[in-house]
């Protein structure tokens, strides 16, 4: 009998040991990142910014490459030459290098095309990275949304758990009717029925964030912080200005101009003739023959007018497409502007007196409850209203971070 408790205290041991492991494992895995350590890992490891660093890398190469001069040719002969009388006949061959060299005015503006290419590359690579980063606020930003959502639904029931003791203490009573003890159970299932959908949403969010970083977060990760609402100045011609001035997708466009500004001189360069100088050995039939030869390719039959004319209007296109650039971002600024003003006065009215006002109406209805002074029903509408402002003053302080993060990218910079 002694050695079977033995074995069963031991068993139990060991149950409870596994247990605490396996709790502190789990635990583990619940890793909470702040925004800088979410945009450092984006940055690092989003599949679209791999992809647009080895463009940018593969349009360095070629820039590069091309300016590099062509490679010489190498030509070898080898035949038997017979004299006109048939009395004589022999071996013969012949050696030549060729270097072709091209010619000033295409050279110059051939490498300043593959030179604007690789440029727009970077600067198109530069706003993929806007793009990334406030794709990624943007979800965080829902993350801590939710978040909030959840710490409130956990006080809405807790704060109905405890209701519902005291109710069903005074139904024993016979101080309230066994019907508000009711009502009390349906707000408790339907507090959790709101936190089942909520954590399924948490974990589509946690999913979303977690493609932009190539799955690289823990399963259950959580995001640290909370909404908050730091204003700063703001001066819309000045930021206008900057965003004109600096950003990414303006740049592209400009380096895109000068490309098709260096191709209509390209062009233009390919009505002068190219030149190759050559050295010849040739051993012929009553000798050998050695000298040097300069070949010219005229173009008299193809003048490129054609070729001119198409490359002067894509020049005149790609002015206006810099044109609709600068007018859609001019745009954007200004509507991103909007959006962070309305959030600030929408905040202002919370946190001037709204939130305060509700927290101490909430506050009466339950003491009034709890002398009763009012109806359980009226309590419940008090609680309704003070979670309904909350939620809402949740949302406004997002509305705002997620205003903040889109000024930003149409500006192109960080507003401090």
């Amino acid at each position: 009998m002694t050695l079977k408790r033995t074995t069963l205290i031991r068993v139990t041991s060991a149950a409870v040991l596994f247990t605490i492991s396996l709790t502190a494992a789990l635990s583990a895995q619940v890793t909470t990142y702040t925004l800088e350590e979410l945009i450092a890992m984006g940055l690092a490891r989003n599949p679209r910014l791999a992809a647009g660093t080895l463009e940018v890398a593969a349009r360095e190469s070629a820039y590069q490459a091309s300016r590099r001069l062509f490679n010489p040719e190498f030509e070898f002969r080898l035949g038997r030459a017979d004299s006109h009388d048939k009395l004589e006949n022999r071996r013969t061959f012949g050696l030549a290098i060729t270097q072709p060299i091209e010619s000033p005015f295409k050279r110059h503006h051939r490498i300043e095309i593959e030179k604007g290419v690789w440029e727009e590359s970077r600067e198109l690579h530069s706003a993929r990275i806007l793009e990334t980063v406030f794709d990624i606020k943007l979800r965080f930003y829902t993350l801590l949304l939710l978040q909030e959502k959840e710490l409130l639904l956990e006080r809405i029931s807790d704060s109905v758990r405890n209701m519902e003791l005291l109710v069903r203490k005074r139904s024993e009573l016979g101080e309230v009717k066994q019907l508000d003890a009711i009502k009390l159970q349906v707000e408790t299932l339907k507090a959790a029925k709101e936190m089942t959908v909520l954590r399924a949403e948490m974990a589509m969010a946690r999913d979303n964030l977690n493609v932009l970083l190539d799955n690289g977060l823990v399963p259950e990760f959580k995001v640290a912080g909370g909404l908050e609402f730091r204003p700063v100045p703001l001066d819309v011609d000045a930021l206008l200005d900057r965003a004109l001035a600096g950003h990414p997708l303006i740049q592209a466009r400009i380096k895109h101009l000068e490309q098709r500004q260096s191709n209509i001189l390209y062009v233009k360069g390919q009505r002068f003739p190219d030149l190759a100088l050559s050295g010849f050995n040739d051993s012929e039939l009553d000798g050998v023959n050695r000298g040097v030869a300069i070949t010219l390719a005229i173009p008299l039959w193809n003048f490129k007018s054609k070729e001119v004319a198409e490359a002067v209007n894509l020049s005149r296109m790609s002015e206006r497409e810099l044109g609709a650039a600068r007018l859609e971002l001019a745009n954007d600024v200004r509507a991103s502007m909007r959006r962070v003003r309305l959030a600030e006065e929408t905040l202002s009215i919370f946190t001037t007196a709204l939130l305060r006002q509700v927290r101490e109406s909430l506050d009466i209805a339950e003491l009034s409850y709890r002398e009763g002074e009012i109806s359980l029903l009226d309590f419940l509408d008090s609680q309704r209203t003070y979670n309904s402002v909350l939620g809402d003053y949740q949302l406004a302080l997002f509305d705002w971070n997620v205003a903040m993060a889109a000024l930003e990218k149409a500006v192109g910079e960080t507003i401090r």
